[in-house]
Order: C-alpha cells, then sequence, then structure tokens
C-alpha cells in the first residue's frame, strides 16, 4: 500500500497501512496447541513475526503474551474442573505449570480461594447431592 501525504504536515509522508489485531490470532494458537509445547517464540514464528515484534505488537493492543497465556490457562482451568474431577498435579502439568506450587498460586489468584479449599466445597457438594 502507497503511504499518503498528509496534508497538516506538508511534504511529510504518512503511512496509512493498519494492522490486523494480534491479540485474537495470539489466543487461537495457545487455545489449539498443547501447552507444554508454547513459548513466544513459537508462537512468533507461526505469525510470521520476531518475538520481539510479538512483544511490541501486543504491547500496543494493552496487553501481553504471558497475560493471554494466563488467561488461556485460567479458561482451561475451569473447562476442566466443570467436565470432570481433576487431580492438582494433573491439571498443573495439563495447563504446562512446571511446579505445581506455581499451579496453586495462580488457582488462589483466579479464584480468590485455595486448591485445598475448592476441593473441600466440591466434597460437600458432591456429598450433598448424592445424600437427597
Amino acid at each position: 500500500m502507497q503511504p499518503t501525504p498528509n496534508p497538516m504536515q506538508g511534504n511529510a509522508i504518512v503511512s496509512t497501512k493498519v494492522k490486523a489485531p494480534v491479540r485474537p490470532r495470539v489466543l487461537r494458537i495457545i487455545l489449539a496447541t498443547p501447552m507444554s509445547e508454547l513459548t513466544a517464540v513459537k508462537v512468533a514464528e507461526q505469525l510470521g513475526m520476531s518475538d520481539s515484534t510479538l512483544r511490541r505488537r501486543l504491547r500496543a493492543e494493552n496487553t501481553s503474551y504471558r497475560k493471554l497465556l494466563e488467561e488461556v490457562r485460567r479458561y482451561r482451568c475451569d473447562k476442566a474442573l466443570t467436565r470432570r474431577r481433576v487431580g492438582g498435579k494433573f491439571l498443573a502439568e495439563e495447563l504446562g505449570f512446571q511446579q505445581i506450587n506455581s499451579f496453586y498460586r495462580a488457582f488462589t489468584h483466579w479464584t480468590g480461594t485455595s486448591w485445598r479449599q475448592y476441593k473441600r466445597e466440591r466434597k460437600k457438594k458432591l456429598f450433598f447431592s448424592i445424600a437427597r
């Protein structure tokens, strides 16, 4: 696309090329890729850009790769917990956490309750639904 002269700046050339938002494309890639295989570099490669360009483009959209990864992890955690009963260690691995304690901290941040408290509450609900 040819740059167009900006009448407000005399003879200066201003690019009119509009870049499509990168956030939805990054989210699609993260959702379609196993968490254990995800890195910002691999996502950037799939988008045909360098990881520094990816970071810059996401920053321009007021987000980051880390925030999007966290968003997807929280989404996947919620889906896994509504579909089936799953242990913390298994879920941590499934969500791509290297250490289980990192998952427990993230879970507490997302839900406002600890993993232990969540399991206790879930057990109570299960007991009372069976006892009826």
